[in-house]
């Protein structure tokens, strides 16, 4: 027996098995947040304006162009027209439309939802209206008029005149008949406006557009097209080209050619290797400026604007610190708030911190750290390009755009980063070559991208996109316009594949330095991380690249003394990472400043300072440099400030004195400070979307309630007893009724302590509870399993 033809989208939608269903969720998630209560009501809420729009906007463009074919053809309308129509088989599109409940039907009577046509407008492919509606402005008398002059019999009916003109005029030689049948003054006029207005805009403005025609007396192109009926009054200043006659125009097809499919990247090979080291040493340093911030932040904390984010003399501050411009600091900022690893400390006057997170992520070998940036700036729906633009504020003011601000979201950005790179991740390789974009525009991949979703593009998208190009290749996700094995990883969520593959791509680090005379240090290469930090505490870093290059002074070595370190350790450190002898100017610089430093002490009256050099404190006390400290001598080697020990030491460094501060003991105190730290960031909460087996039991859930409206409720069925059992018998017994569909008996003790029985469908045992549809009430009911009672099958 063959299965009737649905009347509706629900019943279309109540034939299709449980798979198909989770599948339209699944394809349109905001059907299923909250799951609808029955097919009804889905498919309702799958024939909304808003749901329809965000499905069609989805829509790639050979998809798009076959339901615009739908669209302007009379409905019901079979697969094989819309094939004809659109110039060639679809069915693979409308297996997509069908499955997104967007067309419903069968091959032969295929029909869309009513809001299709509302979301792609009045004109589809650029077609007018039917011509029955463009024509229905005219009179009785004046289709009647239209037909005499066509050349067709009267009807006496204004419906009957409608069907015979649109049959007339949509036939395919009509137009062309007419057209050659002409007068010569009117002929090239009335073709070159057609040619303009076939394949759309089909709108055309014409003064006193309504005025009455006849073919008799027509002077110009557009009376003899209007007293023809090849075209038709829109209102009293336009006329419009009828969808009939505009699809004969265009030969039967709606579309020129279909777009089938996206356009190809253009590529150049690049060798693997080359590839993921170019990655993997842009993406070193981009770990090493995010910490960089992070560990600055941490003692010289720039403050948060009233209404979020940095000012512009903090970034600035912060850009010159890292050594890069403005844009390129906003990015590392905002890198650093994305993996939750500085945040707003939360205090009355608010500074930016790094958090506990960032002690953690720092001990993280190097790979590790990256991985963590990377996936955060891939999941992160900011967008730090933005920084620096201006935006239109509620007053109407426009202000610029803040580094950790509120104006920086963007929901569009990672999606449109994953987008990107899965083109790239498609991309077959050649061997040990991996094919790398060759338009450095990223034209192509725009252009590719917007084939897969059309209805999106637009300038936002595009500055986007390029902006997220260019922090990819930045921090690694990219080399040579080519996707880093890592980057693989990461767009993967494998964290643990991207450590790897971005710490196997980096070179091996080295432990030793080529120290000079000219108290400079070059180190060839990455240098060991307990190496690095060493170095970086006795000498200031010069200039980084292929080999850094560090510089040693008396100042670096005074912060290592400053620090607790001892001559005897300074030169411990760089007899062991020197490849030569240290030279003998580094040697007396050491020497030097470890006898310089804390020759002069500072300890806390208000201050005092003392030294075993009698010259040194008369030195000072004749400096006026040091008036504003208030020193007066208290004993030959003892002097008192009016300042606290802290302005007192700093004003002593700045003068080029080497002095330390020491204990009410007289001990020498290396200052320690424990480190400040914001709360954990508050991640942005992504609603994830739902498992497979979420929306299954969704679909049975509404299947549940609708056979329960098709089945008698129990009202005079006596209960049975129900034995007593345990939570583990009972859910065995649940789990049986599940897999095998039938309703159940259950004891269940009340919030009130009441005992109570009810007949259920048990849907899904889980967490400790049960989702089922009582019987009597026609409701989906959530069931704690350590209260119920007892379960016998019904």
């Amino acid at each position: 027996m063959a299965t009737p033809a649905p009347r509706s989208l629900a019943d279309d939608l109540r034939a299709r098995d449980d798979d198909a269903l989770a599948d339209l969720l699944a394809r349109r998630p905001d059907l299923a947040t909250p799951p609808p209560p029955d097919l009804g009501t889905l498919a309702t809420a799958a024939a909304g304006r808003l749901s329809v729009q965000r499905a069609i906007d989805g829509l790639d463009a050979a998809t798009l162009q076959v339901v615009q074919v739908i669209a302007a053809l009379p409905e019901p309308v079979t697969a094989a027209e819309v094939g004809r129509r659109w110039g060639r088989a679809a069915t693979e599109q409308l297996t997509t439309l069908r499955d997104l409940a967007l067309v419903w039907g069968g091959p032969r009577a295929l029909r869309p939802v009513r809001a299709v046509r509302d979301v792609l407008g009045p004109h589809p492919a650029g077609l007018g209206p039917p011509l029955a509606d463009a024509l229905g402005r005219r009179s009785p008398q004046r289709l009647e008029e239209l037909l005499h002059d066509l050349g067709l019999p009267p009807t006496g009916d204004p419906e009957q005149a409608l069907a015979a003109l649109a049959a007339h005029l949509g036939a395919p030689g009509t137009a062309a008949a007419l057209l050659d049948a002409a007068p010569e003054p009117v002929r090239d006029g009335a073709r070159a406006v057609l040619e303009r207005l076939t394949w759309g805009p089909p709108v055309g403005q014409v003064e006193d557009a309504d005025r009455p025609v006849r073919a008799g007396s027509a002077a110009s192109p557009v009376e003899w097209l209007l007293a023809h009926g090849l075209l038709a009054v829109a209102d009293a200043g336009h006329v419009v080209l009828p969808r009939e006659v505009g699809l004969a125009l265009r030969g039967g097809r709606v579309f020129r050619e279909p777009d089938v499919a996206p356009p190809a990247l253009r590529t150049t090979l690049r060798p693997v290797g080359q590839v993921a080291a170019g990655a993997a040493q842009a993406g070193s340093e981009a770990v090493r400026l995010v910490e960089l911030l992070a560990r600055t932040w941490a003692t010289d904390p720039p403050s948060r604007l009233r209404g979020g984010g940095l000012s512009v003399r903090d970034l600035r501050r912060t850009a010159t610190l890292l050594e890069l411009d403005d844009g390129l600091a906003a990015l590392v900022a905002e890198l650093a708030l994305a993996a939750g690893l500085v945040a707003d400390d939360g205090e009355i006057d608010p500074h930016f911190l790094p958090t506990a997170a960032y002690d953690d992520w720092r001990a993280l070998p190097v790979g590790a750290r990256w991985a963590a940036v990377a996936a955060a700036w891939l999941a992160t729906p900011r967008a730090p390009s933005l920084v620096g633009s201006r935006v239109r504020g509620a007053g109407g003011k426009e202000t610029p755009v803040a580094a950790l601000g509120p104006d920086v979201d963007r929901p569009l950005a990672p999606r449109l980063r994953r987008e990107a790179l899965a083109e790239l991740a498609g991309l077959p390789d050649e061997g040990e070559n991996r094919p790398a974009l060759s338009d450095p525009t990223g034209a192509d991949l725009l252009a590719r991208l917007d084939w897969y979703a059309p209805r999106r593009t637009a300038a936002a998208r595009v500055q986007l996109l390029r902006a997220s190009m260019s922090e990819a290749a930045w921090l690694g996700l990219t080399g040579s316009g080519a996707l880093s094995p890592a980057g693989a990883a990461v767009l993967a969520g494998d964290p643990r594949s991207a450590a790897e593959a971005f710490e196997s791509a980096l070179p091996a680090p080295v432990d030793q330095v080529l120290i000079q005379a000219d108290l400079t240090a070059v180190a060839p290469g990455r240098v060991a991380e307990p190496v690095a930090a060493e170095l970086e505490l006795v000498a200031d870093v010069e200039s980084r690249g292929a080999a850094t290059v560090y510089r040693f002074s008396t100042a670096s070595v005074r912060r290592a003394l400053d620090a607790g370190r001892t001559a005897d350790d300074l030169h411990d450190f760089l007899a062991k990472v020197s490849s030569t002898p240290v030279p003998q100017p580094l040697t007396y610089l050491v020497d030097d400043s470890a006898r310089r430093h804390g020759r002069l002490r500072v300890g806390t009256a208000s201050a005092y300072l003392r030294a075993d050099d009698e010259a040194t404190l008369a030195e000072l006390l004749a400096d006026r440099r040091a008036a504003p400290l208030g020193l007066r001598r208290l004993a030959p080697t003892v002097l008192a400030a009016q300042a606290a020990a802290p302005v007192v030491l700093s004003t002593l460094r700045s003068l080029g004195l080497s002095p330390a501060a020491e204990s009410p003991n007289g001990d020498l105190v290396i200052p320690k400070t424990e480190p400040r730290r914001a709360p954990s960031a508050p991640r942005p909460r992504r609603v994830g979307e739902p498992g497979r087996e979420d929306l299954l039991l969704a679909v049975r859930s509404m299947r549940a309630v609708e056979e329960n409206g098709r089945r008698p409720v129990p009202t005079d069925v006596t209960p049975p007893e129900l034995p007593t059992m345990d939570p583990a018998g009972s859910i065995a017994v649940l789990r049986d009724a599940v897999a095998e569909r039938r309703d159940v008996w259950i004891g269940y003790l009340e919030n009130a302590g009441h005992q109570a029985r009810h007949i259920v469908e048990p849907l899904a045992v889980e967490a400790g509870r049960v989702r089922a549809l009582d019987r009597q009430t026609g409701q989906i009911r959530l069931y704690s399993v350590h209260r119920v009672i007892g379960v016998v099958p019904a």
